[in-house]
């Protein structure tokens, strides 16, 4: 598709949109409190900015209720990934659902989940609870990906549905270049 990446400082790469399938499989514990006004960081570091290159309810990828509130971030291959917001890691492997490629999957203390997808590694086991801005995988290209990007959404964490959520107060929409605050932690 073209598009052009870059970090601030310069970093370049390619990104293209992608699908995404999730079913629902619990992830235990969670809650069903709502994340509609929970805030979360943009998931890479502090100062730099990357593309959307879908938003929520995008026309390529992001229907139906798996995907309609995810946002893709073009991130180049092999680049941090940080967690939105504090938690608990409930998932860090190859996803049940092959669309997903490599995933990590962050429990919160309001209940639900953030759900970061496509990546080529994982960096920490489930179980291990990591601060907000912690790099928990590397961005790439994993499960139904035709180009290195970040798939970022906050889910039900019992259904993996997604939900409507802000990052960093609004929702940043396709095209924009969101500046993360995302201190390394």
């Amino acid at each position: 598709m073209g598009n052009r990446t870059k970090r601030v400082p310069s970093r370049a790469g390619a990104v293209v949109g992608t699908v995404l399938t999730a079913a629902t499989v619990a992830l235990a514990g969670a809650g069903t409190a709502s994340a509609a006004n929970y805030y979360y960081e943009l998931p890479y570091p502090a100062g730099e900015a990357y593309q959307v290159t879908q938003g929520p309810e995008g026309t390529f990828s992001h229907v139906g209720p798996y995907n309609e509130y995810a946002w893709d971030f073009g991130l180049p291959a092999n680049y941090e990934v940080s967690a939105a917001q504090a938690g608990t890691i409930v998932y860090s492997n190859w996803s049940p659902y092959a669309a997903n490629g490599i995933e990590v999957i962050i429990r919160h203390s309001n209940g639900q989940c953030t759900h970061y997808a496509h990546l080529n590694r994982a960096i920490y086991n489930a179980g291990t609870w990591v601060p907000q801005g912690r790099v928990v995988g590397w961005s790439g290209s994993t499960g139904n990906s035709t180009a290195p990007h970040l798939h970022f959404q906050v889910i039900d964490c019992n259904t993996r549905v997604g939900l409507p959520a802000t990052l960093q107060g609004w929702t940043p929409p396709t095209g924009s270049w969101p500046v993360s605050v995302n201190h390394y932690a």
